[in-house]
């Protein structure tokens, strides 16, 4: 065997070694985490809210809830403006200077570490908000995890934009539509699968997400409520829930149970993370089927 060929078996070994490596630790973490917690999960835990019971624990109904709130409610806010700006910048936008920098603050605002942004929400929408969004609140919560997971919607979008054939939309211009009649009818279309599959993993971004959602959000054990109340700390003396309310989130309830191990039993922290974890591989997967589709489309 040659000198190439011994090369080439090495980094083969390598890279096999560390795939192996990595999944023994995946499937370690994911065994522990369900051998601990799948005996706590009954449908009185998934359902109830954990205000029926004392302290603590008990239940994780109103988690599930307030994840599914969150996550969704901010992907909701962050998609038109994501779209928006992935749009403007391959389609409108000339590649100049002003281009380049606003660029880089989307690539500044994905790299920014949770916690900095956490800190920002607590500061501005939590303090100096309070009076709109209620303080610690689902709204804060909503708008922090959209600033979160606005990049990662913009990347896919954009990235799905220019997979867009350039002769389907010059086809488009030669038979007379403008600029946005192609990209309203030719260019969002085509590129459909990859901004949904941006969409989907925003989802999962949010829904797995602690730092922001404590100091935004706060936590509350109860279920939401739908009223309207009277609260002269609010613009207009009144209060909407649960939008201007606290609401709980299951990263929240992990941290519960290891932040208070006298009040919370370890195995019901170690079962919200394996219904946090079931949730966000659920999401992963209709990602994966929605490229596949596109792949077979």
């Amino acid at each position: 065997m040659n000198r190439r060929g011994l090369k080439d078996y090495f980094f083969a070994g390598i890279s096999y070694l560390a795939i192996t490596i990595t999944l023994l630790c995946l499937i370690g973490i994911l065994s522990k985490i369900a051998m601990a917690g799948i005996p706590y999960i009954t449908p009185e835990f998934l359902l109830t809210s954990e205000a029926g019971f004392d302290g603590f624990g008990g239940a994780i109904g109103n988690a599930i809830i307030g994840s599914i709130y969150l996550s969704l409610g901010s992907t909701l806010l962050a998609t038109p403006l994501a779209v928006g700006t992935a749009i403007y910048l391959q389609r409108y936008a000339k590649d100049g200077y002003l281009v380049k920098i606003f660029r880089f603050f989307i690539d500044v605002l994905s790299g920014t570490p949770s916690i900095v942004l956490g800190l920002f929400a607590f500061l501005f929408l939590v303090f100096y908000m309070r009076t709109v969004t209620g303080g610690f609140s689902m709204l804060s919560g909503i708008i922090a995890l959209a600033i979160l997971v606005l990049p990662v919607i913009e990347r896919a979008t954009e990235e799905a934009i220019m997979n867009v054939p350039g002769e389907i939309e010059d086809a488009s211009y030669a038979l007379g539509a403008t600029k946005w009649q192609t990209i309203r009818d030719i260019t969002i279309p085509y590129a459909m699968a990859g901004i949904l599959t941006g969409v989907v993993l925003s989802v999962g971004r949010a829904a797995e997400e602690s730092a922001v959602v404590i100091l935004s959000a706060g936590y509350s054990q109860f279920y939401p409520e739908y009223k309207v109340a009277s609260d002269s700390r609010l613009l207009f003396d009144l209060k909407l829930y649960p939008f201007q309310d606290s609401i709980a989130a299951l990263p929240i309830t992990v941290y519960h149970g290891f932040e208070f191990p006298h009040m919370v039993d370890p195995g019901e922290s170690f079962a919200a993370a394996f219904v946090l974890i079931a949730i966000v591989m659920i999401i992963n997967l209709i990602a994966r089927l929605i490229v596949w589709k596109r792949k077979m489309g």
